[in-house]
């Protein structure tokens, strides 16, 4: 006698012949879970929130508990900055990489969170700073010179004639003081102000405005128009020549408001200074501008740093912080005094929208590493930043790969890069020494939202199936139960959209009229593969996996919806592998066991539908009753759920349940006692 018992429910497996199927596994799984070796049915999404539009593609559930909401694909990561309460947020996928706190992501005002934003990263000052020695503690000895005579100042040279003695101890740039000595001040020079000496053929000098002016590979001079009067004119220098003379320079970085800082700027003018003097600083930058990659900074301050060539590194050192507002400061600090180098000096911003800088876009794909590090990719070029440093994201750390990057992925201790060849994995702790290996799999990752993050390992869309990489492992996770053909044709890895869902993978795709997805249990080994039904009204456009939970919550029709959130059961349907009998067979009579009723149920013979019927409960009476519809037959109430099935022989027999409760189990054999007895 024959008969066949279920009692396991699994997956399906469509590369492998129906009759070569394990006894446990499906032609057809979808919209079940599997988790308990039963049929259960997936229930429906619940309303969460109405999305404040439509087109949203992208929630993130920030972590004041407010669903933060996007147009476009984006990335988005806390921030690894220890003791911060003010909850910073940093992401990509916008017009420029952008982060923000709770004060400006939750602003008030209407529309989307989040309200507002600051770009991330911090611009260099666009022009370097200006600076002249303007007074000094240690003034030198008085060059005294006759400003009546034609001879002594020539105007048509615009040149003061001094003694070969007096030229000698002069150096091109040295700042000195005019005085007139009681006379008439020389047309063009003020007395007590500081003028800077251009040195010309011996003894004559000419006199600038400022250092730069008076060094300039064709200095500028003051112009004279006129002697003065008076006998006892002096240029008194700034410096008496018995200190040190430090080879001086300064920059300037930009600060936020949340103490974030940039590069410098290019260097001033190197000039010479002794301790005690005091030196102006101008042309510092009051605004970033609104150019591309400087817009929108936060920047509220600027420090500024003096070079110390009388230290051992002769690197720029602090010496104040002045406001964002202040064009001019001034420093006397002596080169003892100044204080720690400057950090920052290549910490640029992440690629932005600059395409002149950056043709393939701004940085996308924002993901964070161990040890504070984040990253993110443009093009070929895979970009890294300095640790608990989000702004900072130096070209020395910035890896370019061969093939086009698509997407990456944190797994382990390692990043995972999918691109339109050959995977990588990127590792290390320390983002100047990120160790980079090509894997040598030919496993192109085809779209950038198919990759999931499923803890030690990533998924995504290949053209042979789903890919699971880990370290240099890398695997077709469908392989065995789906071939690449039908892969490609039934799944449409090229527009699929991955989600993480209490462990599990959730693909669902759109691709023109075809709307579809499934679920993939990797879990315990067990590879299970259920499809999901998805139709333009429940079409998911994003999605978020919330940590604090594990739950998934997806945006359907510009609503925010818990995936089975629900109290509804969706309708599963399952049809089992052919079984094939040693001989033919009649099979007389089927039972299936569920939780509750109505269940609909199909039996083939030899690949034919010869029965199908709904077996419901009564609640009361003869507690259930049978309704055939192949064969046509009036609803009969029956003792318990077994049916009679329409004799025929056949060798190979399927059967399939669909149902909006949860089956136990479904037996088909020859004979009542059969199925009395199993």
């Amino acid at each position: 006698m024959a008969y066949f018992k279920l009692i396991t429910f699994g997956g399906i497996a469509p590369e492998v012949s129906p009759r070569l199927l394990a006894d446990e596994l499906a032609q057809t799984a979808k919209d079940v879970v599997l988790d308990s070796g039963r049929l259960v049915p997936i229930t429906d999404n619940s309303q969460v929130q109405a999305l404040n539009a439509s087109t949203r593609t992208s929630v993130y559930k920030y972590e004041t508990g407010t669903w933060l909401e996007w147009t476009e694909d984006v990335d988005v990561v806390p921030g690894p900055i220890a003791g911060d309460t003010t909850n910073r947020l940093y992401w990509t996928g916008e017009t420029y990489p952008k982060m923000g706190n709770s004060t400006v992501i939750e602003a008030s005002g209407s529309g989307r969170y989040p309200r507002n934003s600051y770009r991330l990263g911090i611009p260099a000052p666009a022009s370097a700073p200006l600076t002249d020695v303007t007074a000094g503690e240690t003034s030198g000895t008085a060059i005294t010179f006759d400003a009546s005579s034609a001879s002594i100042v020539i105007i048509a040279d615009e040149t003061i004639t001094l003694t070969t003695a007096q030229w000698n101890t002069l150096t091109a740039g040295d700042p000195v003081t005019y005085a007139h000595g009681g006379g008439t001040a020389i047309e063009g020079l003020t007395t007590a102000t500081v003028y800077y000496v251009i040195k010309g053929t011996s003894p004559k000098i000419k006199l600038a405005t400022t250092n730069a002016n008076a060094t300039a590979d064709t200095p500028v001079p003051i112009n004279l128009t006129d002697e003065g009067a008076g006998t006892t004119h002096t240029l008194t220098p700034l410096d008496d020549g018995t200190q040190i003379k430090y080879s001086t320079s300064y920059v300037y970085t930009f600060v936020s408001a949340f103490g974030e800082e940039g590069p410098p700027s290019d260097p001033s003018i190197v000039f010479d200074k002794v301790d005690s003097q005091t030196v102006t600083i101008t042309a510092l930058e009051t605004t970033t501008g609104n150019t591309d990659g400087r817009s929108n900074t936060n920047i509220t301050q600027k420090n500024i740093y003096r070079s110390n060539t009388g230290s051992n590194t002769t690197n720029f050192q602090f010496v104040k912080t002045v406001a964002l507002n202040v064009a001019s400061t001034t420093d006397t600090k002596k080169n003892s005094e100044l204080a720690e180098l400057i950090p920052s000096t290549y910490w640029i911003g992440p690629p932005n929208e600059n395409t002149t800088d950056y043709p393939d876009g701004q940085m996308k794909g924002l993901t964070a590493l161990p040890n504070g590090v984040f990253a993110g990719f443009t093009g070929k070029r895979l970009c890294f930043s300095e640790p608990y440093l989000p702004h900072a994201w130096p070209v020395s750390y910035r890896i370019t790969l061969e093939e086009t990057i698509v997407s990456i992925g944190a797994a382990g201790n390692g990043l995972i890069v999918g691109t339109t060849g050959t995977p990588y994995l990127v590792a290390g702790t320390d983002p100047t020494a990120m160790s980079v290996v090509r894997i040598e799999a030919a496993q192109a990752c085809l779209n950038k939202r198919s990759l999931v993050d499923m803890g030690p390992f990533v998924l995504y869309a290949g053209a042979d199936g789903l890919i699971a990489a880990a370290g240099t492992d890398v695997r077709v996770m469908t392989e065995g139960l789906i071939s690449p053909q039908q892969w490609r044709a039934n799944y449409y890895p090229s527009v699929l959209k991955g989600f993480l869902w209490e462990g599990r993978y959730v693909g669902l795709y759109t691709s023109g009229s075809n709307y579809g997805g499934f679920i993939f249990d990797h879990r315990g080994g067990t590879n299970q593969f259920v499809e999901l039904t998805q139709t333009s009204s429940t079409d998911a456009a994003g999605g978020f996996t919330d940590p604090d939970d594990n739950e998934l919550y997806l945006i359907i029709d510009g609503n925010l919806k818990k995936f089975q959130g629900g109290s509804s059961n969706q309708t599963l349907t399952w049809k089992s592998k052919e079984f094939v009998t040693t001989r033919p067979a009649s099979m007389g009579f089927l039972k299936v066991d569920a939780e509750a009723y109505p269940v609909t149920v199909k039996v083939y013979g030899d690949g034919t539908l010869f029965y199908q019927a709904s077996i419901s409960s009564n609640g009361s009476g003869i507690p259930y009753s049978v309704d055939s519809s192949t064969p046509d037959l009036a609803a009969v109430d029956i003792p318990e759920p077994i049916v009679r099935l329409p004799a025929g022989r056949y060798s190979t027999f399927s059967i399939e349940l669909s149902a909006a409760t949860t089956i136990n189990e479904v037996c088909i054999a020859e004979s009542i006692d059969e199925i009395r007895g199993l």
